[in-house]
């Protein structure tokens, strides 16, 4: 046979093999994607319980370095009470001697990570992050964990192998958990609890007057908000930074924020009594407390 006749036969076979190829290739990138986008919500979930079960402070101190060793292969938890520094517990245990503390006014890094409330990367050296942690050629990251208005606690992560929007992410949730309401009492062992908020013009009724259909309602809705919230911040970390520096996380994420708020009241907001619990995570965590971040264009609370 000719050659150009074995090339016209040959081109269409080659053509519909190219496309089984391309769909089979695109079918497994997207279970791929699938299976990784479920890993991280289950993943989340569990940090939220850990979270929201703790009772002492040792508890909480030990699922801040649960969840942010997932992104570093060495985190520690330092407390701070009036100008020193403390270490409270690390990942993995014995790298840092059990007994360390130190001045804030000795360690430049952790200085301005309080001062600031920001994140701080510094080299690992004696002027930065004092003696005990000095590492050459190495750099530190410090993200601060807040209680209300204070910073109370610093998270500590080497730089090896170290996810910089997980460790955030981290400290983030270590922060709402520790401000949340609930705990109020036990809030005094780590800092000062913050001053209560407003009450919201919206009552909700004691939960132990509630039919248990509507208690599981609001244990949904709480569940939908701070997954909701979780995943903006996950997804979109330099979006949240950017919404929370120019005060207006809704300009930045409206797509997302809108979508949430639309699904919520449609699976929520169908019983007299029920809370915009995503409203209040959206101030709570994505604006850090201070709802006039969200911007002026946010919608506001659902009614």
């Amino acid at each position: 046979m000719p050659a150009d006749k074995i090339d016209s036969v040959a081109a269409p076979v080659l053509d519909l093999l190219f496309d089984n190829l391309r769909r089979d290739l695109d079918a497994i990138c997207q279970q791929t994607a699938r299976r990784a986008r479920a890993e991280q919500l289950q993943q989340l979930n569990q940090l939220f319980r850990r979270f929201r079960a703790y009772q002492t402070e040792s508890d909480w101190v030990q699922a801040t370095l649960d969840a942010a060793s997932h992104y570093s292969s060495h985190v520690a938890v330092f407390s701070i009470t009036g100008d020193t520094l403390t270490l409270r517990g690390q990942a993995p245990a014995g790298t840092l001697p059990e007994d360390l503390s130190f001045p804030v006014g000795a360690a430049a890094a952790f200085a301005s990570a309080i001062e600031s409330k920001d994140p701080v990367t510094a080299m690992r050296t004696a002027s930065e992050v004092t003696g005990s942690l000095s590492k050459a050629s190495e750099r530190a990251h410090l993200f601060p964990i807040t209680n209300g208005e204070r910073v109370s606690a610093i998270l500590f992560a080497s730089d090896s192998g170290s996810d910089m929007n997980g460790l955030e992410l981290a400290a983030g949730i270590a922060s709402s958990m520790l401000e949340r309401k609930a705990n109020v009492a036990l809030h005094a062992q780590i800092a000062a609890a913050p001053a209560p908020a407003p009450p919201v013009e919206t009552k909700m009724p004691a939960w132990t007057d509630l039919p248990p259909d509507q208690r599981q309602l609001h244990i949904r809705a709480q569940r939908f908000a701070r997954v909701a919230v979780a995943e903006f911040q996950l997804a979109r970390p330099e979006a949240c930074r950017a919404g929370r520096e120019q005060n207006d996380l809704y300009l930045f994420l409206k797509r997302e924020i809108d979508k949430a708020r639309d699904n919520y009241r449609r699976q929520f907001m169908t019983v007299p009594y029920m809370v915009d619990y995503l409203h209040l995570e959206l101030i709570q965590t994505a604006a850090q407390g201070d709802e006039r971040k969200l911007g002026a264009d946010y919608p506001g609370r659902l009614q």
